[in-house]
């Protein structure tokens, strides 16, 4: 009998597995069906969905393992969070069941998926069908309960689901000690332990009985999985000693088992229980080993969960974080040649949870590796003497700035909240949005995030700050802090980038090379207007957008000011009237660009696409020749909370970032890295911490060294000007990117028409600064 999940969305997926993995042992004859199975069980997904495909696509496959193999494959597709894959695997199984009990399974299965999808109509008909297919079967009548009980939860009391709960206990225990009972007992425990204080006993009877039922039936995973559960219920309760006592048992069960999805959590939380013992060595080893866990399986962690959530920021960034945190308030105690070998421990893990941050922002975890892995090493590694990299972490209770300079590590500790820091930041950018007075704000933030390394930069002749943001910093221009004297930018050519693993920093001489540029504009949006999100269309025809007296836009913000969740790019929306196609025309109009592009053409070794020239199959053709080291493109460019929300809008369609990747990835330019990509009229969604990752992600999947775009439109004016000034100065061969920007910057800040940071804060250099 296999076992069907029906708990929250993680453990739901897991014990689904586990059940087909006892049966690998009834299908020698089909090694790659076993080995699918098994790797399934170990939680290597990418292994076990390589297998499955090979079982299912078998020509003299037989027809129950056939089945078996697409039930297998679809289960793995929802462990990996690619349910529309998985749909039409879960329809055959189900369609070409052999029997009634199985095909009642399946009905199971199907009903979970309706339910991870929303449809919960969809879902109660498979539960049904499965109990009208099963007749008496206590199993499956058990297991359809407890998923209808999990899609019903939300519009019930805590008292009803309690109740409903307690009576699918008692059938449980009714049905005697199945194959399937540890696994059903678990999943009831999940449900009740989600319930809070109500059902916590209930929970603690659940996990119990699991634990021994599957240690009495040899399923060490599944027991390993109760213990866990039972070890967080003692620590919510702050019973740190039985806790730990529970954590090592746990530990003492996983020894010969490949099961580093469940162990991360296991050592994470052995972690904090020492921690809360004050047992900082043992912590950190312990930490560390969960950290070695998500590194083992990285290409198999779901991206993200059910209901929209992050795997990374529900599972990884915590455990990151934690490290971290540990790693510099334990680094106080040592001895200079230690504190410094410590500072640099916890920068490594910081980067490893930037890459990670990045990967689940894209969706894509190949685009993270490879850049990783083509990242120059050697000479690259030193950083100049007169560049810093500084890393601000932002932890609960206080702010960690990590300093790193050719001289070492430098760490400081501001006692100043996350939530704090997150509405300092916010009312900074609204302030400078709005073109309101701006200095109080501009001197707090500069005290808290530069002020404290003042000493090391003035002392070292810093002259450029690479800066390695954390959440809502990523919103913040830097540029524009302010000492009570002059702003950051007047003081250092400033850079940011995702992770200084995934920068190229290896330096490139510029003596007698001219870049040859792709300039793409669009001042008149053609079809494109008819490809935009149908949420996003809605808001828009609903906006109001402001226009000075000429009908010139005062800034290139129609796009996305108003939205405060950029939708992703999906169905379009069909537009009823010529009037709504011709307003939509009108609203994205960028009348600056001819402007800018003109101005560009004079300036640079280049070649034009500008309005219906621009066309994405157009850009695609340039791009791919190979020709071109610079791609600047002056249209807008929506960056949302992750890579399905962010593209860049052509004459007549919409270039997504996985285009982006498409286009400089092919052809003449398979081999090659651009060496500069600017998104002169980007803009990222309204308070999203997460959506400036766009346009590192943009440079990521171009394979561009660097990015130039910014946080917010400015007006057409201010554009133009600021991209003609960078790269002037970009064409000095001993100006940097970053200094080539801050030049640009300083010349528009001394005209007094652009002289509040509204104009010239924005813009950033993403990647690498030299």
């Amino acid at each position: 009998m296999r076992i069907k999940f029906a708990s929250p969305a993680k453990h739901i997926l897991i014990v689904s597995l586990l059940a087909l993995s006892v049966q690998s042992s009834a299908f020698a004859n089909d090694a790659a069906l076993g080995q699918g199975l098994r790797e399934c069980a170990s939680g290597s997904y990418t292994q076990a969905l390589s297998a499955l495909q090979t079982a299912y696509a078998r020509t003299d496959q037989t027809a129950d393992n056939k089945v078996k193999a697409a039930s297998a494959l679809a289960q793995t597709y929802m462990q990996t969070h690619q349910a529309a894959k998985a749909e039409p695997y879960l329809a055959y199984a189900f369609d070409h069941a052999s029997n009634k009990l199985d095909k009642a399974g399946y009905a199971i299965d199907f009903g979970n998926w309706q339910q991870q999808q929303g449809h919960a109509e969809q879902a109660r008909h498979y539960y049904d069908t499965a109990l009208q297919l099963a007749g008496p079967d206590a199993a499956i009548a058990i297991s359809a309960g407890l998923n209808r009980q999990k899609l019903e939860a939300k519009k019930q009391t805590a008292a009803v689901n309690l109740k409903n709960l307690q009576a699918l206990w008692q059938r449980l225990m009714q049905a005697g000690e199945q194959p399937q009972a540890a696994s059903y007992s678990l999943n009831l425990g999940v449900q009740a332990k989600a319930l809070g204080a109500e059902g916590q006993n209930l929970a603690f009877q659940a996990f119990d009985h699991a634990r021994k039922l599957a240690a009495k039936q040899g399923q060490a995973r599944l027991q390993l999985e109760a213990l866990d559960q039972l070890a967080q219920l003692y620590e919510e309760a702050h019973r740190h000693d039985d806790a730990l006592a529970l954590t090592d048992q746990a530990l003492l069960a996983s020894q010969g088992q490949e099961a580093h999805d469940l162990l991360i959590n296991v050592e994470w939380r052995h972690g904090r229980i020492l921690w809360a013992l004050a047992k900082n060595t043992e912590a950190i080893a312990a930490y560390q080993r969960a950290l070695d866990h998500i590194e083992a399986i990285r290409t198999d962690i779901p991206v993200e969960y059910q209901d929209g959530r992050s795997s990374f920021r529900e599972t990884l960034e915590p455990v990151y974080l934690g490290l971290a945190d540990l790693l510099l308030q334990t680094s106080t105690q040592l001895n200079e040649v230690q504190k410094n070998a410590q500072l640099r421990r916890a920068r490594d893990v910081l980067e490893l949870l930037k890459q990670t941050e990045l990967q689940d922002y894209l969706g894509d975890r190949c685009a993270v590796d490879t850049a990783r892995a083509n990242r120059k090493t050697g000479k690259s590694d030193v950083i100049a003497d007169d560049t810093a990299i500084l890393y601000p972490i932002i932890l609960p209770d206080r702010l960690e700035l990590l300093l790193e300079t050719s001289k070492g590590m430098y760490s400081h500790s501001i006692s100043m909240s996350a939530a704090k820091m997150r509405v300092d930041v916010l009312d900074f950018g609204n302030i400078l949005k709005d073109n309101l007075s701006f200095k109080p704000q501009a001197k707090r933030l500069y005290q808290a995030l530069l002020a404290p390394v003042d000493a090391e930069l003035t002392q070292q002749g810093i002259r450029t700050l690479v800066i390695v943001p954390d959440g809502v910093l990523r919103l913040l221009p830097f540029a524009a802090l302010h000492d009570g004297q002059q702003f950051a930018i007047e003081k250092y050519a400033i850079a940011v980038v995702p992770a200084l693993s995934l920068t190229n920093t290896s330096a490139r001489s510029r003596d007698g090379v001219t870049y040859k540029t792709l300039l793409a504009g669009m001042s008149e949006p053609g079809a494109v207007v008819d490809k935009l999100p149908g949420a996003m269309v809605e808001q828009l025809l609903a906006a109001n957008p402001q226009t000075t007296a000429n009908g010139r836009q005062v800034a290139r913000a129609v796009l996305t000011r108003s939205l405060r969740n950029i939708p992703k790019v999906g169905e379009a929306v069909i537009l009823n009237k010529p009037a709504q196609h011709q307003q939509l025309q009108q609203m994205l109009a960028l009348a600056g660009v001819d402007e800018e592009i003109h101005t560009l053409e004079k300036l640079t070794s280049s070649q034009t696409l500008l309005n219906a020239k621009f066309t994405v199959a157009a850009f695609s053709q340039k791009v791919k020749t190979g020709d071109y080291q610079i791609v600047h493109i002056a249209s807008h460019g929506v960056f949302g909370g992750n890579a399905d929300s962010t593209f860049v809008m052509a004459h007549d369609d919409l270039i997504t970032m996985d285009n982006l990747q498409g286009f400089l990835r092919a052809g003449g330019m398979k081999n090659q890295e651009l060496e500069l990509l600017t998104l002169s009229a980007c803009e990222t969604a309204e308070g999203d911490d997460r959506a400036p990752l766009g346009l590192s992600g943009a440079a990521l999947k171009a394979r561009a060294r660097s990015a130039l775009g910014s946080l917010w439109p400015v007006s057409d004016d201010a554009a133009t000007l600021l991209m003609g000034q960078f790269y002037r100065r970009l064409a000095e061969p001993a100006t940097s990117k970053a200094q080539a920007l801050q030049k640009a910057q300083l010349e528009l800040m001394k005209n007094n028409q652009f002289s509040h940071p509204f104009y010239w804060a924005p813009f950033i250099m993403v990647g690498s600064w030299l």
